[in-house]
């Protein structure tokens, strides 16, 4: 949806995006910032104006910000990330999620509520009542789309190597050997998407706009979620067994620096929290289910308590 703050969001994530480009590289090629803040603005624009619940203006910022600390460790690590390896990978972070806001691709019609999903010569049709959130199953064709449209005359962008990187957010991760990398830019791409999300501190709260897109497309169905407490009481188990393998690489660069310990810190205490939930209504229900084994008997038991009674918070 809309954020009422745009211009100063936009405005920060480029101010973000100088600072660290100079402190990497120096302020001796100030025309790279302005290039990188162009498509910043021209990327930004669109996605403020997006109508999907959680792939927002907030959600993109949150993932390039994310990922700009990835390579900011990756580079104090092992100082080898080139100018045109931060460039590439910032374009891909900023236009990662664009994807899904409609009318971004050349053959959108909008007036026919037709719109591209894997290249300039497939559309298809989409009911006037949906959200920018019904593309989800073709967002990533389309982000690669629209890079190939819009900035194939930037000679200081790779633009396959763009849109290899947007291809490896895809998700659920496909079982071909390139989508399990987890240490080169595409794998660090696709570890800054699910960082920044789940990193994000109003993450929990957010939860349920994202069951709203699930629900938009059906996804809530095929992963058995019947509402956005399903989807919160799952998150833990996807985090241990889903998420961490293909963004453990990406932690080690994020604990290099000061910023990145935090979005960790952030991370965790998310999980944690919902993982605490879980252990309190655990705890909660052996209390209840035990306090009933050692209900007294009939005889014994006081006026106006009847037999097999018992609440729960579940």
């Amino acid at each position: 949806m809309s954020h009422p703050c745009t211009s100063a969001l936009v405005q920060t994530c480029n101010k973000q995006l100088q600072k660290a480009y100079t402190d990497l590289y120096g302020c001796f090629e100030s025309e790279s910032i302005d290039k990188i803040c162009s498509v910043a603005d021209i990327v930004l624009a669109k996605i403020a104006s997006t109508d999907a619940p959680y792939h927002d203006l907030e959600h993109s910022i949150l993932v390039t910000l994310t990922g700009l600390e990835i390579l900011r460790g990756k580079h104090l690590s092992e100082g080898n990330v080139s100018r045109k390896d931060w460039l590439n990978t910032i374009v891909s972070l900023l236009c990662h999620d664009i994807g899904y806001r409609k009318g971004i691709c050349r053959a959108d019609r909008i007036q026919q509520q037709r719109y591209a999903i894997a290249s300039s010569q497939e559309t298809i049709y989409l009911s006037p009542k949906t959200t920018d959130a019904s593309l989800a199953p073709y967002h990533v064709d389309r982000g690669k789309l629209f890079v190939a449209e819009n900035f194939s005359h930037c000679n200081w962008l790779d633009i396959d190597t763009v849109q290899d990187n947007i291809e490896l957010t895809r998700f659920p991760v496909p079982q071909a050997a390139k989508y399990q990398d987890t240490v080169n830019y595409p794998g660090l791409v696709r570890a800054a998407d699910l960082i920044g999300q789940l990193a994000d501190p109003d993450y929990l709260v957010k939860m349920t706009r994202l069951f709203r897109e699930f629900e938009e497309i059906g996804t809530h169905q095929y992963l058995g979620y019947r509402n956005p407490q399903d989807l919160r009481r799952a998150y833990p188990n996807f985090f241990h067994n889903v998420v961490f393998s293909y963004i453990q690489d990406a932690l080690h660069y994020l604990n290099c620096t000061y910023h990145g310990q935090r979005i960790i810190k952030a991370l965790y205490q998310n999980v944690t929290t919902v993982e605490n939930e879980g252990v309190e209504q655990q705890e909660s229900k052996f209390t209840i289910e035990n306090s009933q084994l050692r209900m007294p008997s009939t005889g014994d038991r006081p006026t106006g308590i009847a037999p097999n009674v018992s609440r729960s918070n579940n």
